[in-house]
């Protein structure tokens, strides 16, 4: 029985069989038809590979996408087609063919999900102190200082946080005081005065003198002058009080103050005291030869100690009579210092035809005589030889970037705060403080002085009763120390200097009058160098590796910190 019916069923099952390769086609593309229908493409979907990084690639996939859906619409027709006439030719007892179930697709999404949500649904905007103290948590979770991010990491304890805040504080006081220290000492001491033995690399300056002749008024100009105002005088013996009084103010300074007799001007004011004495000066006019390759020059200038004559000075021009007259303030080509070498011998520069006994000041080039230094004294008859010793000290070029108060010194060009001359010197800001004193306290300066300053002021120039006043106080101004009154010159050093000092000295008769013969015979084996020791470079070094030690962090993690509280708090404050 049972194998009757299995004969029975065979021609259908052979059939359903023969025709599967057909049912499975059909079913298929059924099967394709069915899920392009029951999957909505969305607008601006498209099926196919995602965002693509090349435009070019997503061209060419777009147009194989696209022939591959016209090969699929072909093959969908043709399978209906195929399907149509297996059908017609199925037996109608014949068993249907197993078709696949369609592949699960996601849920389409309905459109009140793409709607905007409600005024009621949408979030309110934070608070500005709620968005300060996120930014502020963003700042410290992001920050690239060590320690800030344990101030706002969760999970830590509030003791935790206060731990970690209080080594902060240490770390930045720490970085506070070692900051200011090396920043005080930038500014206080960044140069080193250092010992250079290499004495045949450098040139020494050639010893730069100032004669002061003890002969100051012309007999024969004196004479003339006494006949020419004999309405003055009443008597000779007032006559010849005034030649005491005229030789005396010739001869004038702050040593013998008191010699000048105070008991009557002859009618003479005292702003003409100067102009007077250069019309009865004696002609002192002094000869200089050298040995030298470059030629020296005596120039007639105007001291504390009268009119004199400097020899080799870059400053004496300054204060010359005639430039105070014609109310200049420029510079003069005045050329280079003298210097000598090792290699040139002895040199020896020499004054003749002095006529008269005269003292001696030793400077350098760029100073003028002081009060407070040594004066030599050599009578109208001698020759005298005179041998000196020099030590020199000279800046470096890169002090120049330093002001006046780091180097402690100042260069020839930086005279701001001169009221008398356009160049700095530290003899002539002496001098400008000795007069600014005298003025402060006797409301006049010696007439020795140039009295019209920089910006046109004109001082009064003392006469007899102030004379008696500068008489009171001469130690004070020579000093400038004074425990009545309050000095403060902020007079500062050359940068480039000489100091000259006497080794010795002889002097011998000479019929042919007062000659003096100075100069080097030992060459200096050493000198002064003022270098920079610690320059703004290691101001930056030294206070990163600081920062660095303490926090670590850099340069940028100080820009991050700008960028955080400018550009991006404005940002999360004010934009939603």
């Amino acid at each position: 029985m049972q194998q009757e019916e299995n004969q029975s069923l065979s021609p259908t099952t052979t059939a359903s069989w023969t025709d599967s390769e057909d049912s499975r086609t059909a079913s298929t593309a059924s099967l394709v038809q069915q899920q392009l229908k029951s999957t909505p493409l969305r607008s601006g979907s498209r099926v196919g590979p995602g965002l693509l990084l090349f435009p070019g690639t997503a061209l060419r996939a777009d147009q194989r996408r696209a022939a591959k859906e016209r090969q699929l619409e072909k093959s969908v027709s043709n399978a209906n087609g195929e399907q149509d006439a297996s059908l017609n030719r199925r037996k109608p007892n014949s068993i249907r063919s197993f078709r696949r179930p369609p592949l699960w697709q996601p849920p389409a999404i309905k459109a009140e999900a793409e709607e905007p949500l409600k005024e009621e649904q949408q979030v309110a905007p934070l608070p500005y102190l709620a968005k300060l103290q996120a930014f502020i948590i963003e700042f410290l979770q992001g920050s690239s200082i060590h320690g800030f991010i344990y101030l706002a990491k969760f999970g830590l304890n509030f003791l935790e946080r206060m731990l970690w805040f209080a080594f902060i504080c240490v770390a930045l006081f720490s970085i506070i005081s070692l900051s200011q220290r090396t920043w005080q000492r930038f500014q206080t001491s960044p140069m080193v005065i250092s010992m250079d033995r290499n004495k045949l690399v450098w040139n020494t300056s050639f010893p730069s003198l100032t004669v002061c002749p003890h002969k100051r008024i012309d007999d024969i100009k004196l004479e003339d002058y006494i006949e020419a105002h004999s309405e003055k005088f009443e008597d000779e013996d007032d006559k010849e009080f005034f030649r005491d009084f005229i030789i005396k103010l010739a001869s004038l300074t702050y040593d013998n103050l008191e010699t000048l007799p105070l008991n009557k001007s002859y009618g003479i004011d005292s702003s003409d005291y100067l102009s007077l004495l250069y019309e009865l000066k004696w002609p002192f006019e002094p000869e200089i030869s050298s040995g030298a390759a470059v030629k020296m020059f005596i120039y007639e200038t105007q001291t504390e100690f009268g009119i004199c004559h400097s020899v080799n000075s870059l400053v004496a021009r300054y204060n010359t009579y005639k430039y105070w007259r014609s109310g200049d303030w420029s510079l003069l080509d005045h050329g280079d210092r003298v210097t000598v070498h090792p290699l040139d011998g002895e040199i020896y520069a020499q004054i003749i035809n002095l006529s008269t006994a005269y003292d001696v000041y030793f400077h350098g080039a760029g100073d003028v005589p002081s009060i407070s230094k040594q004066r030599y004294t050599f009578p109208e008859s001698d020759y005298t030889t005179v041998e000196l010793i020099a030590l020199e000290i000279y800046t470096n070029e890169d002090a120049r970037a330093f002001n006046t108060k780091q180097r402690k010194c100042r260069f020839q060009y930086e005279a701001d705060e001169m009221q008398t001359v356009p160049i700095y010197s530290f003899g002539l800001c002496l001098s400008e403080c000795r007069m600014f004193f005298a003025l402060r306290v006797c409301g006049c300066v010696p007439h020795f002085y140039r009295n019209i300053l920089r910006n046109g002021r004109r001082l009064p120039i003392c006469g007899l009763e102030g004379i008696g006043c500068l008489v009171k106080i001469k130690r004070e101004i020579i000093s400038l120390k004074s425990d009545k009154y309050k000095i403060n010159c902020n007079c500062l050093s050359n940068c480039d200097d000489s100091n000259f000092f006497v080794q010795s000295y002889r002097s011998r008769v000479w019929f042919l009058g007062a000659n003096l013969q100075w100069g080097i015979i030992d060459y200096p084996k050493m000198q002064l160098r003022r270098d920079v020791l610690f320059s703004f470079a290691d101001v930056l070094v030294y206070i990163g590796g600081l920062v660095g030690f303490f926090l670590g962090c850099s340069a940028l993690s100080f820009t991050e910190i700008i960028y955080f509280f400018t550009a991006r708090l404005v940002r999360r404050m004010f934009c939603n």
